[in-house]
């Protein structure tokens, strides 16, 4: 009989060797006390680095963030700078919408996440 779940462990992690060969650095943030202050590096958290696959001006998707009050309104698709996914079984914690993630000289802020029950969530990526 088959292991379905040692089967998809195994070909995630075969799929992170593979594809999974930009150096990136996650550096996680905090929100101000209020809209008006400036969020900051969150002391709670450790940076870490890891391999990720970054796909430079995704297509447009349409992931809602907020629903809108004018339930005429059709502005729903959303485009992102990049999108970055990595295979995270190993980590400490997960990343958080507003944390940066940088690689190279370049630096993102987390503007969306999705997840898909893998252990390869994407996140939608904007320029800092």
């Amino acid at each position: 009989m088959i292991d379905w779940q040692a089967a998809r462990a195994f070909t995630e992690t075969a799929c992170a060797e593979i594809f999974d060969v930009t150096a990136c650095q996650l550096i996680p943030m905090t929100t101000g006390l209020t809209v008006n202050h400036k969020g900051g590096p969150d002391p709670a958290r450790d940076p870490f680095p890891f391999l990720g696959t970054i796909d430079l001006e995704p297509p447009s998707d349409r992931i809602v963030r907020h629903l809108s009050n004018d339930p005429g309104s059709n502005s729903k698709t959303v485009s992102y700078d990049a999108v970055l996914s990595a295979h995270v079984g190993s980590w400490l914690y997960l990343p958080k919408r507003g944390d940066h993630i940088q690689s190279g000289t370049i630096t993102y802020k987390i503007a969306a996440i999705e997840k898909d029950g893998s252990s390869r969530p994407a996140w939608y990526l904007t320029r800092v």
